[in-house]
């Protein structure tokens, strides 16, 4: 009798255990679950950030070519509440750079040159925003980052800026989609992402075209890093 006893208070104990771990598992693969929609968001609202600042330096007269926003300060936002209060935090830096390509890389299909619009009135350029975003626990451990490089075309036109695309696709639906760098001809059914400028005679309705290619090397399609930790 006591050995019957003594073995189902063991077969007890164990199950318990094998239950505990489990839930423990369970809320684990939660929390990593939260904690990735929580850097995917943090990438799309800094990407609109992002946006917002460069269109802004724009408008405010700087060279599109040349210019220089400046950054949104980071803020958390929780991504995960509970009884007790918030569990998980999302949030994400940014760095701006301007990109000026030195020379042409290797690319598929030789398609390596864009083509930026240098009249005066658009004098379009380039910048990238180097997004760094984390979702980590309130002790501060990090459950999940990552590491986005968004770009963005700019002119001295409204609306001043706008995202080239990206070749990213666990982000690109958070940013502009399957892009060209912008600035790519026509090419059979596509309309291509070129910036025309026209002259127009306003007394005689007579146009003329005016505009000026700048040659610009498409970005390599690099491999993007592995979600982490």
């Amino acid at each position: 009798m006591l050995l019957r006893t003594l073995f189902a208070l063991m077969l007890f104990a164990a199950l318990a255990e094998t239950m505990l771990h489990g839930a423990h598992a369970l809320a684990q693969a939660a929390m990593r679950r939260q904690a990735i929609a929580a850097v995917r968001a943090a990438v799309g609202s800094a990407t609109t950030s992002a946006l917002t600042a460069v269109a802004a330096a724009v408008a405010s007269g700087q060279d599109p070519r040349n210019v220089q926003p400046i950054a949104p300060t980071p803020a958390a936002t929780c991504a995960l509440n509970s009884q007790t209060g918030c569990l998980l935090l999302g949030t994400a830096s940014i760095v701006f750079a301007t990109t000026t390509p030195a020379s042409p890389a290797p690319c598929p299909q030789d398609a390596c040159t864009i083509y930026a619009q240098g009249n005066d009135t658009i004098d379009e350029g380039r910048i990238t925003a180097t997004i760094s975003a984390t979702a980590v626990t309130i002790s501060g451990a990090i459950v999940a980052s990552r590491s986005q490089v968004v770009p963005f075309r700019t002119f001295r036109q409204p609306p001043y800026a706008a995202p080239a695309g990206e070749l990213d696709p666990t982000v690109a639906a958070l940013t502009a989609g399957p892009g060209d760098d912008g600035g790519a001809v026509p090419n059979g059914t596509a309309p291509g992402t070129l910036i025309d400028v026209v002259y127009r005679n306003q007394r005689t309705g007579a146009s003329m075209p005016g505009n000026v290619w700048v040659p610009v090397v498409q970005a390599s399609a690099n491999t993007p890093a592995a979600w982490s930790p």
